[in-house]
């Protein structure tokens, strides 16, 4: 399987403080933490990722790995409907940053752990753009048209595929494993595939009032931009 060294030169603001759920707007927490968090994320991270391209057969809605994984959901099945070939990849942060995190839980500095868990997602996010995007350059290197990338609980496509997508690509080589309830360890990673098509015309990315996980904290900010 091709590794993907990630790089983390710098870690978003915006985005650590979205996914901690405050303001972007300065005073929303002492800037000297937010700034702490950057700081100690990027020192901890250990950014690692692994991708696969499999042949992909739309019709049966099949990924011809080995084994081959047939997909669960219409909605997936649906993105890829124009795919020939499918690239899956999963990246991580790493461990270490949720392990300092939860150190600073423990020892009740709250604010510092909860913006060092929301800069480990954002690290998360931005290694899986990196992959992303070489994948997508290496799509239009071959004439292909890549389309966005769709992780497991996206739309109707159950998370307990996570598994076997995993399996795949052999992540445990990168040290991802799922749990019984398929959760990703390190939590601060991301799985995903990348339909490639002959067609240059990709569907649109999801809306958060196509999306059923209602629960979603972002969803209501996503809805007012996105429709």
């Amino acid at each position: 399987m091709p590794v993907f060294h990630g790089t983390l030169f710098q870690i978003d603001r915006s985005e650590m403080l979205r996914y901690a759920g405050l303001p972007p707007k300065a005073g929303a927490v002492p800037e000297a933490l937010v700034r702490g968090a950057l700081r100690e994320a990027a020192a901890l991270a250990e950014p690692r990722g692994i991708w696969q391209l499999y042949p992909y057969d739309a019709e049966a809605g099949v990924i011809l790995g080995d084994p081959p994984l047939a997909l669960e959901g219409k909605e997936i099945r649906r993105h890829l409907a124009r795919s020939v070939s499918a690239a899956v990849l999963a990246v991580t942060a790493g461990p270490a940053i949720e392990e300092a995190s939860a150190a600073h839980f423990r020892a009740g500095r709250y604010t510092e752990g909860l913006l060092l868990d929301a800069a480990a997602t954002a690290a998360a996010e931005h290694l899986a753009d990196q992959l992303d995007g070489y994948i997508q350059a290496e799509a239009r290197r071959t004439g292909r048209h890549a389309a966005w990338r769709y992780s497991p609980g996206y739309g109707d496509w159950p998370v307990t595929q996570q598994q076997a997508l995993c399996r795949l690509i052999r992540a445990g080589e990168i040290g991802i494993a799922v749990t019984d309830h398929a959760m990703l360890v390190p939590r601060k990673s991301v799985t995903a595939v990348i339909g490639l098509s002959p067609c240059s015309e990709a569907p649109q990315p999801l809306r958060c009032s196509q999306c059923h996980l209602a629960s979603c904290p972002f969803r209501a900010k996503a809805e007012r931009h996105f429709l």
